[in-house]
């Protein structure tokens, strides 16, 4: 029986044959939560859900020991995470900077949408939370401090 397969950036590939789809989990191009439908149907189910092909699944988690498992070699066309980057604006931020706080507030927002939507390395995703929050609080922070300063210059001005 043959298959279509639907990538993550929404392309179709097929018809594909079951030593294709062999090769393709080999890969790391396909995995048990890939989409996929026969060629006589418009259902997309994920490729673990078909018992004919659920099969070749089961082969990839006993990898050989030279071979990367399927999740490392899928994660090979991930974007990198810039998690270093912004933890270190963040904590830049409390300290003594608060621009440094936005930028990681920022960054680390966008950068968590990739990684939730599966476009950025998911490893990240604790030290770019943590980023975040540090950018937040070091905003917030500034802000507040920027304000009794502000207040400061006002009081002094007005006893003149």
């Amino acid at each position: 029986m043959e298959y279509y397969f639907k990538a993550t950036d929404g392309n179709e590939h097929g018809p594909l044959e079951q030593a294709q789809i062999r090769d393709w989990l080999g890969q790391g191009r396909m995995d048990g939560n890939s989409l996929v439908r026969p060629a006589d149907s418009d259902d997309w189910s994920p490729l673990s859900g078909h018992p004919e092909l659920s099969e070749l699944v089961a082969p990839q988690s006993t990898a050989a020991p030279g071979r990367p498992p399927v999740a490392q070699a899928s994660a090979s066309h991930l974007l990198p995470h810039r998690g270093a980057l912004i933890l270190t604006f963040g904590i830049l931020g409390i300290a003594c900077c608060f621009p440094f706080g936005i930028a990681a507030w920022i960054m680390g927002n966008n950068d968590l949408q990739q990684i939730d939507a599966g476009q950025m390395d998911p490893t990240g995703k604790g030290i770019t939370n943590a980023g975040k929050i540090c950018g937040i609080i070091g905003t917030v922070l500034g802000i507040f401090c920027t304000g009794l300063q502000l207040l400061s210059f006002v009081f002094e001005f007005s006893q003149m």
